[in-house]
């Protein structure tokens, strides 16, 4: 199962918080998260300092390059 967090119309002020309430609200063991940051270059490095807080493995995928895939691979 994949949670989606969708960051369209997301002001950047606002992202930190969501991803970080995201995060946090969904941490379990051996999990995909998904976060929709669309193309914007700014919401993905806002988006990725924030992930980078966390012990997570965060995959872009070249086929879809305004979505990341985040894994939780601890508890």
């Amino acid at each position: 199962m994949s949670l989606t967090l969708d960051l369209h119309g997301v002001s950047h002020e606002d992202v930190p918080d969501l991803v970080h309430e995201f995060v946090n609200e969904n941490w379990r063991p051996n999990l995909e998260l998904t976060i929709v940051t669309g193309m914007s270059h700014k919401m993905k490095v806002i988006v990725n300092k924030v992930l980078g807080m966390y012990d997570l493995e965060v995959l872009h995928q070249p086929a879809n390059p305004g979505c990341l895939l985040v894994h939780t691979w601890h508890e």
